[in-house]
């Protein structure tokens, strides 16, 4: 599983088509490239029916591909795609064959596909939309937003030239005036480079990293969709919670697929630090040295390396036990979180020391360290808001719900973390009644949900990276010597784990040492080399990189001449 993250778009990352002149384009012309971007990354892989219903490695590797560094938008736009729209559509053309050739569309990116899901004025209380969809007397639907806080927020939705849209909008669904819950429905949204009739998309100011995707706020006019729009039965369910769940089933995959961007992104950019730390000199008392020899440079770079290492350990592992159907449901979607949990975390808080390490010039979307940084903000948040699910995980497993795989290693340091934050919590959830949902469980146990799932992920996360007997021992140490550190205060408190602030300094001191003379093939291992794009990584791309910018010159005379 994950065996390989890169090598199935190494020839294509080559092509005119991923190198970054894009630069030069207006956004019209950018967005287009950003479409033509994700349908060749689809044609490379080639989905199928049984890889999107079945959980396939391949599909678990479309978004652990390292060419999501390169152009975050094209895999945004191609997870919604592939797992989103084609992943809702599957279960049904399995038993109704006339939707295979739509299914096959999206899956080739022949037609842009969207999930139409959050309204704007709504955001996490989805199970309250708005968004009608009435069965009328001819066995038609009527779709139609009733007010401005009914629409469809966020999915790309306007006109690209050349490429013809379908989206999955879910709808409330009328019938004789009953409210029947939610559906999906299969809604065209523009053909032919025009809307389709009572459909209208605003397209939103560019969001910091994906400027060029037209992310969209999209309402329906009374829009008549034939009788077989809709996925699913006419039948009131019997329980409107699972119903909804079962609307948006595919929200919960993508959770844990689009988690692993984290992973090419974390590599691409440790291997950039890396390359230009390496290579740029500073002044020393012998004269020159290299960037690299500061251990400010060192810490960073190599911490990310062991949590590229740590997280496709932690990846195999989680993809393992979500895909056990033995398992109870909620367990797989806890797990699901706990990986999201991990690599938001470990990702968001790296790629900032990361660019920082390449000084002005990781400030730069040209140097890809921030643009994946900014991007992936969005990308975390679209399928599941990070604080949300760690609120509604926490909590399940307090009151006793269910529970998470047990520690295997108890007694280690990892362990006796997440422990003691537990016991804590169940303390203050005794204290305060024993219910969640009161305003002492608000404001004294909500606060500590996020740090909770966190404690529990670094556990699971370091116990697949042990067992997995991949992970060079020197990283694997500077992972739990740097989660001991970011819990430091923590593990001082406790005497008797010796473990004070010095000790912990000393472990991480030593951690980093024994993994310096390793740096080269840390770098190698990543496999990022024919994705990092950055120009500053040879004197011959930054050269050409200074010559193709916009450039003025002038022969005009300074009046200061003449002072």
């Amino acid at each position: 599983m994950l065996s390989s993250l890169s090598c199935k778009t190494q020839k294509l990352v080559q092509t005119p088509l991923f190198k970054p002149s894009h630069v030069h384009l207006d956004v019209k012309a950018r967005t287009k490239l950003v479409y033509e971007r994700a349908r060749a990354i689809a044609q490379v892989y080639d989905l199928t029916l049984e890889d999107v219903a079945g959980l396939t490695e391949k599909f678990w590797e479309v978004t652990a591909d390292h060419i999501s560094a390169v152009d975050t938008q094209a895999m945004i736009l191609l997870s919604i795609q592939c797992n989103l729209a084609a992943g809702t559509l599957a279960p049904y053309a399995e038993s109704r064959p006339e939707l295979r050739p739509l299914l096959k569309q999206i899956l080739d990116f022949n037609i842009s596909a969207q999930f139409l899901l959050t309204e704007l004025g709504h955001g996490l209380d989805a199970r309250h939309l708005e968004t009608t969809a009435t069965l009328l007397p001819s066995g038609e639907y009527d779709l139609h937003t009733p007010s401005l806080e009914a629409a469809k927020f966020m999915p790309p939705t306007g006109l690209v030239d050349g490429l013809d849209r379908v989206g999955i909008v879910v709808a409330r669904l009328i019938v004789c005036g009953e409210d029947r819950g939610l559906r999906a429905f299969i809604v065209p949204i523009s053909n032919n480079n025009a809307m389709c009739q009572g459909v209208t998309s605003r397209r939103l100011p560019g969001r910091p990293g994906t400027e060029t995707l037209d992310l969209a706020i999209t309402s329906f006019n009374h829009v008549l969709l034939p009788h077989s729009a809709l996925l699913g039965s006419h039948d009131k369910p019997t329980d409107p919670k699972q119903n909804f769940l079962s609307c948006i089933h595919r929200a919960e995959v993508g959770s844990l697929s689009m988690s692993l961007v984290a992973i090419p992104a974390l590599s691409v950019s440790a291997y950039i630090a890396a390359k230009y730390s390496l290579s740029r000199t500073i002044p020393s008392p012998s004269g020159t040295s290299s960037l690299w020899s500061l251990r400010t440079q060192q810490i960073p770079i190599l911490r990310a390396f062991a949590q590229v290492a740590v997280m496709k350990a932690f990846a195999r592992e989680a993809i393992c036990l979500y895909k056990d159907y033995k398992l109870d449901h909620r367990v797989r979607a806890g797990i699901a979180t706990c990986v999201k949990a991990f690599f938001v975390q470990q990702s968001q808080e790296s790629l900032v020391e990361l660019s920082e390490a390449c000084g002005a010039q990781g400030l730069f979307f040209h140097d890809q360290i921030t643009s994946v940084q900014l991007a992936m903000r969005g990308m975390f948040i679209a399928e599941g808001d990070m604080l949300a699910l760690c609120i509604r995980l926490a909590s399940e497993l307090l009151i006793g719900r269910y529970g998470l795989p047990a520690p295997r290693y108890p007694s280690f340091l990892l362990a006796l973390h997440e422990a003691s934050i537990l016991k804590h919590c169940q303390k203050l959830l005794k204290e305060v009644g024993g219910d969640h949902r009161s305003e002492a469980f608000n404001r004294r146990i909500l606060p500590l949900c996020r740090p909770l799932v966190e404690a529990i992920s670094y556990r699971m996360a370091y116990e697949a990276a042990l067992d997995s007997g991949v992970v060079h021992k020197p990283l694997l140490d500077l992972f739990e010597a740097a989660a001991v550190r970011r819990n430091g205060a923590w593990f001082a408190q406790h005497q008797q784990l010796n473990m004070c602030i010095q000790r912990q300094q000393d472990i991480e001191e030593a951690a980093v040492t024994a993994a310096l003379p390793f740096v080269e093939r840390y770098m190698n291992e990543t496999e990022a080399a024919a994705y990092a794009q950055a120009p500053g990584l040879t004197k011959e791309s930054l050269s050409a990189f200074v010559e193709g910018l916009e450039h003025f010159d002038g022969k005009a005379c300074s009046n200061l001449a003449r002072l």
